[in-house]
């Protein structure tokens, strides 16, 4: 299966190239809604990776001084960080993606470590869109 991104402008724009797209046999998937695609995804297309065990989340580091060097505290070395991508956003914090290789039976804890953090987060391991674009 091939993945090719597509912009366009005007909404009769996209429906007309849907229409053409799937007349001639090819699928077609509008990611619009998706944030993770928008923060994230379309900025890391380049090829398919299998990670073993990584876990994706996205979290929402606080815009002062130490909140990098306290996540980093909080998982490594313990786990191996195999993705990090970062968007500010200006005083509301930054959105940032990151892959971290946990094994399986060390989810709870991985978890136990992601709620003191106290940073909000979102496991997207399992996010359809990762997983049609990334895997």
């Amino acid at each position: 299966m091939s993945v090719c991104s597509v912009g366009v402008h005007m909404v009769s724009d996209l429906e007309a190239m849907k229409q053409r797209l799937e007349s001639s046999q090819l699928r077609t998937y509008n990611l619009t809604a998706s944030d993770l695609v928008k923060d994230h995804l379309r900025y890391l297309m380049g090829g398919r990776l299998n990670v073993e065990n990584e876990v994706l989340c996205r979290f929402i580091f606080p815009e002062r001084p130490g909140a990098l060097m306290k996540f980093l505290d909080t998982f490594s070395p313990r786990w191996n960080i195999s993705l990090f991508h970062y968007r500010g956003q200006g005083e509301t914090g930054a959105n940032v993606l990151v892959g971290i290789q946990v094994g399986k039976s060390e989810m709870e804890e991985f978890i136990q470590r992601s709620e003191s953090l106290g940073y909000e987060y979102v496991l997207v391991t399992n996010d359809s869109n990762f997983q049609l674009l990334m895997h």
